[in-house]
Protein backbone atom coordinates (compact mmCIF):
# COMPACT_ATOMS: atom_id res chain seq x y z
CA UNK A 1 0.00 0.00 0.00
CA UNK A 2 1.24 3.19 -1.17
CA UNK A 3 2.29 5.26 2.27
CA UNK A 4 1.44 8.87 0.66
CA UNK A 5 -1.38 9.00 -1.81
CA UNK A 6 0.09 12.11 -3.45
CA UNK A 7 3.05 10.45 -4.40
CA UNK A 8 3.64 9.92 -8.31
CA UNK A 9 6.55 8.24 -10.28
CA UNK A 10 5.98 10.05 -13.55
CA UNK A 11 6.48 8.36 -16.25
CA UNK A 12 9.72 9.43 -18.65
CA UNK A 13 7.97 12.39 -20.70
CA UNK A 14 8.19 12.16 -25.11
CA UNK A 15 10.71 14.57 -25.40
CA UNK A 16 14.19 15.27 -27.47
CA UNK A 17 17.05 15.07 -24.98
CA UNK A 18 20.46 15.05 -25.07
CA UNK A 19 22.34 12.08 -25.31
CA UNK A 20 26.06 13.92 -26.26
CA UNK A 21 28.06 16.81 -27.17
CA UNK A 22 28.97 16.82 -31.06
CA UNK A 23 32.79 17.27 -29.87
CA UNK A 24 32.82 14.23 -27.68
CA UNK A 25 31.95 11.94 -30.75
CA UNK A 26 34.23 11.80 -33.60
CA UNK A 27 33.75 9.47 -36.61
CA UNK A 28 33.84 6.29 -36.18
CA UNK A 29 33.89 6.31 -32.34
CA UNK A 30 30.94 4.23 -30.17
CA UNK A 31 29.74 4.63 -26.95
CA UNK A 32 27.34 2.48 -24.26
CA UNK A 33 24.83 4.57 -23.13
CA UNK A 34 22.16 4.16 -20.11
CA UNK A 35 19.40 6.32 -20.85
CA UNK A 36 15.18 6.61 -21.05
CA UNK A 37 15.99 3.20 -18.52
CA UNK A 38 17.22 0.96 -21.57
CA UNK A 39 20.71 0.40 -23.35
CA UNK A 40 21.10 2.24 -26.62
CA UNK A 41 24.53 2.20 -28.43
CA UNK A 42 25.34 5.75 -29.88
CA UNK A 43 28.09 6.24 -33.11
CA UNK A 44 29.25 8.20 -35.42
CA UNK A 45 29.51 6.61 -38.76
CA UNK A 46 32.59 7.29 -41.40
CA UNK A 47 31.08 10.36 -43.49
CA UNK A 48 30.02 11.48 -39.88
CA UNK A 49 26.26 10.69 -39.08
CA UNK A 50 25.77 10.46 -35.63
CA UNK A 51 23.17 7.55 -34.78
CA UNK A 52 21.57 6.23 -31.79
CA UNK A 53 20.37 2.33 -31.73
CA UNK A 54 18.88 0.06 -29.28
CA UNK A 55 22.01 -1.47 -27.75
CA UNK A 56 21.74 -4.87 -27.97
CA UNK A 57 22.22 -6.75 -31.80
CA UNK A 58 19.25 -8.40 -33.47
CA UNK A 59 21.12 -11.41 -34.14
CA UNK A 60 22.15 -12.97 -30.37
CA UNK A 61 21.54 -10.14 -27.99
CA UNK A 62 25.16 -9.35 -27.70
CA UNK A 63 25.94 -5.38 -26.45
CA UNK A 64 26.86 -2.78 -29.92
CA UNK A 65 28.46 -0.68 -27.44
CA UNK A 66 31.33 -2.90 -26.17
CA UNK A 67 33.35 -3.76 -28.87
CA UNK A 68 31.31 -3.20 -31.68
CA UNK A 69 33.08 -1.03 -34.15
CA UNK A 70 32.10 1.41 -36.92
CA UNK A 71 31.59 -0.12 -40.73
CA UNK A 72 31.43 2.28 -43.27
CA UNK A 73 27.88 3.87 -42.13
CA UNK A 74 27.06 1.11 -40.19
CA UNK A 75 28.08 -0.77 -36.80
CA UNK A 76 29.72 -3.83 -36.67
CA UNK A 77 28.77 -6.11 -34.03
CA UNK A 78 31.38 -8.14 -32.25
CA UNK A 79 30.12 -11.58 -31.83
CA UNK A 80 29.19 -12.74 -35.26
CA UNK A 81 30.17 -9.61 -37.28
CA UNK A 82 26.68 -8.53 -38.35
CA UNK A 83 26.73 -5.18 -39.55
CA UNK A 84 23.96 -3.19 -38.96
CA UNK A 85 23.38 -0.05 -41.46
CA UNK A 86 22.50 3.30 -40.45
CA UNK A 87 18.95 3.42 -41.70
CA UNK A 88 18.80 0.09 -39.19
CA UNK A 89 18.55 -3.17 -41.55
CA UNK A 90 21.28 -5.53 -41.78
CA UNK A 91 23.26 -5.23 -44.38
CA UNK A 92 25.91 -7.49 -44.14
CA UNK A 93 26.16 -11.07 -42.81
CA UNK A 94 29.50 -12.44 -42.95
CA UNK A 95 28.53 -15.63 -43.81
CA UNK A 96 29.02 -17.33 -47.57
CA UNK A 97 26.08 -18.31 -48.44
CA UNK A 98 23.92 -15.45 -46.65
CA UNK A 99 25.59 -12.12 -47.36
CA UNK A 100 23.00 -9.85 -45.98
CA UNK A 101 19.68 -9.96 -44.09
CA UNK A 102 17.63 -6.71 -44.77
CA UNK A 103 13.92 -7.89 -43.00
CA UNK A 104 16.06 -7.89 -39.67
CA UNK A 105 15.86 -4.80 -37.97
CA UNK A 106 17.46 -3.23 -34.84
CA UNK A 107 15.75 -0.24 -32.61
CA UNK A 108 16.54 2.90 -34.44
CA UNK A 109 16.37 6.11 -32.75
CA UNK A 110 15.86 9.69 -34.38
CA UNK A 111 18.41 11.64 -33.99
CA UNK A 112 18.96 15.61 -34.57
CA UNK A 113 22.86 17.27 -34.24
CA UNK A 114 22.75 20.93 -33.53
CA UNK A 115 23.69 23.63 -30.92
CA UNK A 116 26.89 21.48 -30.65
CA UNK A 117 24.93 18.33 -29.41
CA UNK A 118 23.22 15.15 -30.47
CA UNK A 119 19.89 15.06 -29.25
CA UNK A 120 17.92 11.45 -29.55
CA UNK A 121 13.81 11.69 -29.39
CA UNK A 122 12.16 9.25 -26.92
CA UNK A 123 8.48 8.33 -27.42
CA UNK A 124 7.04 5.68 -24.84
CA UNK A 125 6.07 4.04 -27.48
CA UNK A 126 7.96 4.55 -30.13
CA UNK A 127 6.15 7.13 -32.27
CA UNK A 128 8.46 9.66 -34.56
CA UNK A 129 8.95 13.02 -33.48
CA UNK A 130 6.16 15.91 -34.32
CA UNK A 131 8.72 18.78 -33.56
CA UNK A 132 12.01 19.60 -33.95
CA UNK A 133 15.20 21.33 -31.81
CA UNK A 134 15.77 24.85 -32.91
CA UNK A 135 18.92 25.98 -33.28
CA UNK A 136 20.26 28.48 -30.95
CA UNK A 137 22.38 31.09 -32.31
CA UNK A 138 24.88 31.69 -29.19
CA UNK A 139 26.00 28.26 -30.34
CA UNK A 140 27.21 29.31 -34.19
CA UNK A 141 27.91 33.17 -33.35
CA UNK A 142 31.16 34.09 -32.61
CA UNK A 143 29.48 36.97 -30.66
CA UNK A 144 29.19 34.68 -27.47
CA UNK A 145 32.06 33.24 -25.34
CA UNK A 146 31.47 29.68 -24.11
CA UNK A 147 32.29 29.10 -20.26
CA UNK A 148 34.98 26.40 -19.83
CA UNK A 149 33.60 24.61 -16.71
CA UNK A 150 29.83 23.27 -16.93
CA UNK A 151 27.28 21.71 -14.29
CA UNK A 152 27.07 18.06 -14.83
CA UNK A 153 25.13 15.75 -12.02
CA UNK A 154 22.83 12.64 -11.65
CA UNK A 155 20.20 13.42 -9.69
CA UNK A 156 17.43 11.39 -7.56
CA UNK A 157 14.30 12.67 -9.17
CA UNK A 158 11.75 12.80 -12.05
CA UNK A 159 12.64 15.11 -15.64
CA UNK A 160 9.70 16.75 -15.08
CA UNK A 161 10.52 17.98 -11.10
CA UNK A 162 13.62 19.39 -13.01
CA UNK A 163 11.74 21.29 -15.34
CA UNK A 164 9.02 22.71 -13.14
CA UNK A 165 12.21 24.16 -10.50
CA UNK A 166 11.88 27.66 -12.67
CA UNK A 167 7.99 27.83 -12.77
CA UNK A 168 8.83 27.81 -9.32
CA UNK A 169 9.67 31.24 -8.36
CA UNK A 170 8.26 31.77 -5.36
CA UNK A 171 11.90 29.47 -4.31
CA UNK A 172 14.27 32.01 -5.94
CA UNK A 173 14.38 34.48 -2.84
CA UNK A 174 14.57 31.73 0.12
CA UNK A 175 16.73 28.84 -1.91
CA UNK A 176 18.95 30.92 -3.87
CA UNK A 177 18.59 34.34 -2.20
CA UNK A 178 17.84 36.59 -5.16
CA UNK A 179 17.71 39.95 -4.67
CA UNK A 180 15.18 41.52 -6.80
CA UNK A 181 12.59 44.26 -6.00
CA UNK A 182 9.40 44.62 -7.63
CA UNK A 183 8.39 42.85 -10.86
CA UNK A 184 8.30 45.40 -13.73
CA UNK A 185 6.75 43.11 -15.66
CA UNK A 186 5.68 39.30 -16.71
CA UNK A 187 4.00 37.35 -19.55
CA UNK A 188 3.99 33.72 -20.34
CA UNK A 189 3.95 32.50 -24.09
CA UNK A 190 2.72 28.64 -25.03
CA UNK A 191 3.69 27.70 -28.45
CA UNK A 192 2.54 24.12 -28.80
CA UNK A 193 5.56 22.28 -27.31
CA UNK A 194 7.55 25.48 -26.85
CA UNK A 195 6.74 27.25 -23.39
CA UNK A 196 8.46 30.72 -22.84
CA UNK A 197 7.76 33.19 -19.46
CA UNK A 198 9.22 36.46 -20.04
CA UNK A 199 9.78 38.88 -16.76
CA UNK A 200 11.38 42.00 -16.07
CA UNK A 201 12.67 42.71 -12.33
CA UNK A 202 14.14 45.39 -10.02
CA UNK A 203 18.16 44.54 -9.16
CA UNK A 204 18.93 44.98 -5.61
CA UNK A 205 22.62 44.30 -6.01
CA UNK A 206 24.46 47.62 -4.95
CA UNK A 207 27.63 46.78 -6.02
CA UNK A 208 26.60 45.91 -9.18
CA UNK A 209 24.03 48.95 -9.50
CA UNK A 210 27.30 51.41 -8.86
CA UNK A 211 29.49 50.47 -10.96
CA UNK A 212 27.50 49.66 -13.99
CA UNK A 213 24.43 51.71 -13.43
CA UNK A 214 22.27 48.14 -13.60
CA UNK A 215 18.80 48.58 -12.62
CA UNK A 216 16.94 45.85 -14.03
CA UNK A 217 17.30 42.17 -14.36
CA UNK A 218 15.61 40.76 -17.47
CA UNK A 219 14.74 36.46 -18.29
CA UNK A 220 12.98 34.74 -21.08
CA UNK A 221 12.89 30.98 -19.92
CA UNK A 222 12.47 28.95 -22.75
CA UNK A 223 11.30 25.19 -21.94
CA UNK A 224 11.59 23.00 -25.38
CA UNK A 225 9.73 20.11 -24.16
CA UNK A 226 11.19 18.43 -20.98
CA UNK A 227 14.64 18.11 -22.02
CA UNK A 228 15.90 21.24 -22.70
CA UNK A 229 15.28 24.88 -21.56
CA UNK A 230 17.18 28.02 -22.13
CA UNK A 231 17.20 31.10 -19.91
CA UNK A 232 17.91 34.45 -22.00
CA UNK A 233 19.27 37.02 -19.48
CA UNK A 234 20.08 40.36 -20.06
CA UNK A 235 21.16 43.13 -17.36
CA UNK A 236 19.79 46.76 -17.95
CA UNK A 237 21.13 50.31 -17.24
CA UNK A 238 17.98 52.51 -17.66
CA UNK A 239 16.88 50.90 -20.48
CA UNK A 240 19.82 49.71 -22.19
CA UNK A 241 21.36 46.33 -22.21
CA UNK A 242 24.70 45.90 -20.70
CA UNK A 243 25.44 42.29 -20.24
CA UNK A 244 23.64 39.23 -22.22
CA UNK A 245 23.88 35.75 -21.12
CA UNK A 246 22.51 32.67 -21.94
CA UNK A 247 22.03 29.70 -19.33
CA UNK A 248 21.35 26.37 -21.50
CA UNK A 249 20.10 23.46 -18.83
CA UNK A 250 19.70 20.03 -21.13
CA UNK A 251 18.61 17.26 -18.33
CA UNK A 252 18.20 13.55 -19.40
CA UNK A 253 16.34 11.05 -18.10
CA UNK A 254 18.30 7.97 -16.74
CA UNK A 255 15.03 6.12 -15.55
CA UNK A 256 11.71 7.09 -13.83
CA UNK A 257 13.57 8.28 -10.70
CA UNK A 258 16.60 9.40 -12.17
CA UNK A 259 18.29 12.31 -14.23
CA UNK A 260 21.44 13.66 -15.76
CA UNK A 261 21.46 17.64 -15.03
CA UNK A 262 23.80 19.32 -17.45
CA UNK A 263 24.18 23.63 -17.73
CA UNK A 264 26.33 25.46 -20.14
CA UNK A 265 26.51 29.34 -20.18
CA UNK A 266 27.59 31.68 -22.54
CA UNK A 267 28.07 35.43 -22.50
CA UNK A 268 27.88 37.91 -25.29
CA UNK A 269 31.40 39.54 -25.40
CA UNK A 270 31.75 42.22 -23.19
CA UNK A 271 34.61 45.49 -23.90
CA UNK A 272 37.28 42.61 -24.79
CA UNK A 273 37.69 38.73 -24.81
CA UNK A 274 39.50 37.90 -21.96
CA UNK A 275 37.36 40.33 -20.09
CA UNK A 276 34.20 38.37 -21.01
CA UNK A 277 35.89 34.76 -20.53
CA UNK A 278 36.32 36.32 -16.73
CA UNK A 279 32.79 37.15 -16.26
CA UNK A 280 31.46 34.41 -17.80
CA UNK A 281 33.07 31.61 -15.68
CA UNK A 282 32.02 34.00 -12.69
CA UNK A 283 29.00 33.72 -13.48
CA UNK A 284 28.86 29.69 -14.28
CA UNK A 285 30.87 28.93 -10.93
CA UNK A 286 27.78 31.24 -9.50
CA UNK A 287 24.99 29.40 -11.34
CA UNK A 288 26.76 25.80 -10.73
CA UNK A 289 26.60 26.68 -6.47
CA UNK A 290 22.91 27.71 -7.12
CA UNK A 291 21.62 24.07 -9.35
CA UNK A 292 23.81 22.49 -6.72
CA UNK A 293 21.05 23.90 -4.10
CA UNK A 294 18.02 22.76 -6.80
CA UNK A 295 19.89 19.30 -6.65
CA UNK A 296 19.73 19.19 -2.72
CA UNK A 297 16.62 19.14 -2.92
CA UNK A 298 15.48 17.37 -5.89
CA UNK A 299 17.63 14.03 -4.38
CA UNK A 300 15.11 13.98 -1.97
CA UNK A 301 11.94 15.78 -2.61
CA UNK A 302 9.11 14.22 -3.68
CA UNK A 303 6.04 14.98 -5.99
CA UNK A 304 2.70 16.40 -4.59
CA UNK A 305 -0.29 16.34 -6.93
CA UNK A 306 -2.32 18.60 -5.55
CA UNK A 307 0.20 20.81 -3.68
CA UNK A 308 -1.58 24.25 -1.60
CA UNK A 309 -0.77 26.63 -3.35
CA UNK A 310 -0.64 30.61 -3.41
CA UNK A 311 -1.40 32.97 -5.89
CA UNK A 312 2.00 34.03 -5.96
CA UNK A 313 2.78 30.37 -7.39
CA UNK A 314 0.01 30.02 -9.77
CA UNK A 315 2.52 29.38 -12.59
CA UNK A 316 3.18 25.88 -11.05
CA UNK A 317 0.19 24.61 -12.26
CA UNK A 318 -0.06 26.41 -15.59
CA UNK A 319 3.06 24.58 -16.11
CA UNK A 320 1.64 21.59 -14.99
CA UNK A 321 -0.93 21.95 -17.09
CA UNK A 322 1.28 22.47 -20.76
CA UNK A 323 3.75 19.16 -19.38
CA UNK A 324 0.46 16.68 -19.62
CA UNK A 325 0.98 16.68 -23.26
CA UNK A 326 4.34 14.85 -23.06
CA UNK A 327 2.77 11.95 -21.55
Amino acid sequence: MCLNQNFRIHPIPNSWYRVCFSKDLRPGEVKPLRYFNKDIVLFRTESGEACVFDAHCRHLGAHLGHGGEVRGEGIQCPYHGWIWHKEGYCNHVPYPHTGNNPTVQIGKWPVAELNGTVYAYYHSEGKPPTWEMPEFPEFSSGEWVSAIQMYKRNVSCSIQEIAENNSDTAHFSHLHGARFGKVLSESLEVDGLIRTHIASYEVRIPLISRLLGINEFHTTYQQYGLGCNRNLVSLKANGKTVLEWRLVCMHTPIDKENAEALCVTKLKKFINVPITRFLVELLTKKACEEVDKDAMVWDHKIFLENPPLYKEEHSINQFRQWVEQFY
